[in-house]
């Protein structure tokens, strides 16, 4: 195998958010993001099941991306079939932290009480954070708040699965080089 993760991708973006689907758009939104994130060579990393987690991962293996899903079971078949590398973590919701820590930024999808743990712990551990706000769920009630006051940031609404990406990818610039915040770059 000549793959060479740190020479072909980016980064890893954890992408968390609802396990069931109530809204086709919802789906769509997931897998043009997991399309992107591939195109732009960030690899993708998630709970590894159903709903968001398996169009992301869906959308990312259309364009030839690495997926990464951390599952809450020993099995390592129970993870979607379009995930790359299963990690299982049988501690049930407890693996909300292994997904958010393994990414470098997260984005929000949607989402119920799993997915808000994930954003608070995103939160707590200083990840960049874009929630979708256009969608039923967390990630619309949370786009544009600050969780509380130990950062100085919030977290970012974005209305497009574009729009998300290019602020992941701004927040990751910026992140890494204070002096560098623009949003000029076109995904």
């Amino acid at each position: 195998m000549n793959f060479d993760f740190k020479k072909e991708c980016k980064g890893i973006i954890s992408v968390i958010g609802a396990s069931e689907i109530e809204k086709k758009n919802t789906e769509e939104i997931a897998t043009e993001i997991g399309r992107l994130l591939a195109k732009n060579n960030y690899a993708v990393s998630c709970g590894g099941l159903t709903g968001v987690m398996e169009a992301v991962c869906k959308g990312a293996k259309e364009e030839n991306g690495l997926t990464i899903g951390i599952i809450p079971y020993k099995e390592k078949n129970a993870a979607n079939k379009y995930v790359d590398i299963v990690i299982p973590v049988p501690f049930s919701q407890a693996r909300n932290i292994v997904v958010v820590l393994s990414g470098d930024a997260c984005i929000a999808i949607a989402g119920k009480a799993g997915t808000l743990s994930e954003i608070c712990f995103a939160w707590i551990y200083q990840k960049p954070i874009v929630a979708i706000s256009n969608v039923n769920g967390w990630s619309s009630k949370l786009a544009n708040q600050k969780l509380d006051d130990r950062r100085f940031d919030m977290i970012y609404g974005a209305t497009t699965p574009k729009e998300a990406v290019e602020k992941i990818i701004q927040l990751l610039k910026s992140k890494n080089n204070p002096k560098t915040i623009s949003s000029e770059e076109e995904i």
